[in-house]
């Protein structure tokens, strides 16, 4: 081998590191600018809903979303073992689908619309700049992000109702059951002592919403088949169903007891509360149980 030669291979190994170095900072670099452009794009959304989460209580639990999320998001990424980008360009008509949906958002006014765009928009991106085996680690992470978006406007008042109802039916055979004497009307329930009005306040949506929040939670960081991921989320609703049920007929029971102030107030508020905590303790030991399993 000359000396030419030998002066010149090194050189020639090196150009393709430096042209990989090179394509990972633009890489990088395009990332880092999507990241800011959606984040700037999506500024108003993110204030808007904070403002929902502060003002309705039934979407208090939106603050701990975006941080499971994150969370969920870095583990995925600790776990992807260092795999190299491969970008691929259907993210285009992802992030095209929903940049779509936030402008239906913004001409029908709805924030649901806009806050159920982002996901879309962040699985686009991180296909786009990422490639598919990325997106697949990071797409429940993404996708838990639905859980931010205030239910439409309307769905409130038309779950409650038939939960009201519901929380009336049950109670008034559960009273009856244990030799309370009991006769309803609608959403009123006639005792001997009281007549409690089943309220929007007792429809149980909720510790419902959150259940199924927490359902989904568990349902994906402690099951692979679907079925069981399936059963968990069920159950949560379950659960949280079967507690209002249980918070109605026990305020009844309470009134009857000790007089109407039992089912108002401070007293009102703690037993609901101890009736929530309490339902927890199933259904958790019903997740652990199915991990053991």
């Amino acid at each position: 081998m000359s000396r030419h030669e030998e002066l010149a291979s090194p050189s020639a190994a090196a150009r393709p590191s430096a042209l990989g170095a090179s394509r990972s900072r633009a890489e990088t670099t395009a990332a880092v600018a999507l990241g800011v452009a959606a984040l700037a794009l999506y500024l108003p959304v993110l204030r808007d809903l904070v403002s929902v989460w502060l003002r309705v209580s039934y979407y208090s639990y939106g603050f701990l979303v975006p941080l499971f999320s994150a969370y969920l998001a870095r583990e995925a990424w600790n776990a992807s073992d260092g795999a190299p980008p491969r970008p691929a360009p259907a993210g285009l008509l992802v992030t095209a689908a929903g940049l779509t949906t936030l402008a239906l958002g913004i001409a029908a006014d709805s924030l649901s619309l806009r806050a159920l765009s982002l996901p879309g928009v962040l699985l686009g991106l991180v296909l786009l700049t990422l490639g598919p085996a990325h997106a697949r680690r990071l797409a429940f992470p993404i996708g838990f992000l639905v859980f931010m978006a205030p239910l439409p406007e309307g769905a409130l008042p038309a779950l409650s109702l038939p939960l009201q109802r519901l929380a009336a039916l049950v109670a008034e055979h559960a009273l009856g059951a244990l030799g309370v004497a009991v006769t309803r009307d609608d959403l009123y329930l006639r005792l001997p002592s009281v007549t409690l009005h089943v309220t929007e306040a007792c429809n149980g949506l909720r510790f419902l919403l959150a259940m199924l929040v927490i359902g989904v939670a568990f349902a994906a960081t402690t099951e692979r088949r679907p079925l069981r991921r399936a059963g968990i989320v069920l159950a949560a609703v379950a659960v949280a169903v079967l507690a209002n049920l249980t918070r109605v007929t026990g305020t009844g029971v309470m009134a009857e007891l000790w007089g109407a102030s039992a089912a108002m107030g401070l007293p009102h508020a703690v037993w609901g509360k101890t009736v929530y905590a309490i339902a927890l303790v199933p259904f958790v030991g019903l997740v652990l149980f199915m991990r053991r399993r």
